[in-house]
């Protein structure tokens, strides 16, 4: 029995994205191959010639690089990422403590973004070429230039430092807090569960900061594409039509003219949650955030090379599932895309 065709689509897709996953953990595993750096002499930097090269035979660093990459691709198809050096666990295990931490400030800061980008883009279209227009151009174009590790220092500078508004950058909770009951792993809606409603708020307290820095970065790419979708939406017949009937605004500018730019802002949204992902890894280093970002950033100045590769298969699998799920969506907004995808 044939498959349906959309199932068909799926199953090329992932397969696909399994070649390119292969062909982003070897330029990975090379890069981390070729770094001038030695992991055994960041660990050990007081050793003898004879112990360091004692210490990579055990560790089989002294083995060519195609043998070393089979032999880390073969523990990885059985869920053995390795081990990092620095803190001497199973670089899964890590992950496993970490991954929640990074997921909740990209969520936060992904929601942040939409929350404020897709309304300036709307406002921006429907005011297009007036003085509302040409600020907030100003503004997006400014937003995005700020760099993150620039923004994240002058806010702790001066809201924790100065006027003592902000809390410390410690990471997620306070010490005077308990940490509640994991459920979700995101502290600020596990500490609602619990019952606990100040550990929430001071969960949330401590999440402000980089979720707004790591937000701003979203605000502007989602306002400039809505912007741009929008106008050209507000200039097709149905929009017009509906004008002409005398449709009220909410339907027919928050109706048809928003849902037929949806396509490219889903697009957008879909590469903006690669991008976080990568980026967060700045955002938690300024904040110290005890997230992915953060771990990888330690592991490579450190030459610890397991956390580095993994933390890059892991992210290339979250652009690689996005761009899947921003696909599929497509013929959830659009009818003739839809209909393409049932041929």
């Amino acid at each position: 029995m044939p498959f349906p065709p959309l199932l068909r689509y799926v199953l090329r897709r992932l397969a696909i994205s399994c070649l390119v996953l292969l062909g982003i953990s070897l330029i990975a595993f090379s890069m981390a191959y070729l770094l001038p750096s030695d992991p055994v002499t960041s660990r050990y930097p007081d050793i003898t010639n004879e112990q360091r090269a004692e210490i990579r035979r055990q560790m089989g660093l002294d083995q060519p690089l195609p043998v070393q990459y089979a032999r880390y691709m073969a523990s990885v198809f059985q869920g053995d990422f390795g081990k990092s050096l620095g803190t001497g666990n199973s670089v899964a295990e890590d992950i496993r403590q970490r991954l929640p931490a990074t997921l909740e400030l990209a969520t936060y800061g992904i929601v942040f973004g939409l929350v404020f980008g897709i309304p300036l883009g709307i406002v921006s279209a429907l005011r297009r070429g007036r003085m509302t227009d040409h600020l907030l151009r100003v503004f997006n174009l400014g937003a995005q230039s700020i760099p993150a590790f620039w923004l994240g220092v002058v806010l702790i500078f001066f809201l924790y430092f100065q006027w003592r508004i902000a809390p410390s950058p410690i990471g997620r909770l306070s010490p005077m807090f308990s940490t509640p009951p994991a459920v979700t792993g995101f502290l600020t809606v596990d500490g609602l569960i619990a019952g606990k409603f100040d550990v929430a708020w001071a969960a949330l307290r401590q999440l402000m900061l980089p979720a707004f820095v790591l937000g701003l970065g979203v605000v502007s790419p989602v306002a400039r594409i809505t912007r741009s979708a929008m106008i050209e939406s507000l200039q097709e017949d149905y929009v017009t039509f509906g004008q002409a009937l005398g449709l009220g605004f909410r339907y027919v500018i928050l109706g048809d003219a928003f849902r037929g730019a949806l396509v490219p802002i889903v697009t957008t949204v879909g590469f903006i949650i690669g991008n976080v992902f990568a980026g967060a890894a700045i955002v938690e280093t300024v904040f110290a955030w005890p997230g992915l970002g953060r771990y990888a950033v330690t592991a490579i100045t450190t030459s610890d090379m397991a956390p580095v590769c993994t933390c890059i298969l892991l992210i290339a699998s979250t652009v690689a599932i996005t761009n899947l799920l921003v696909d599929l969506s497509y013929a959830l907004i659009d009818p003739r895309i839809r209909h393409e995808y049932a041929r």
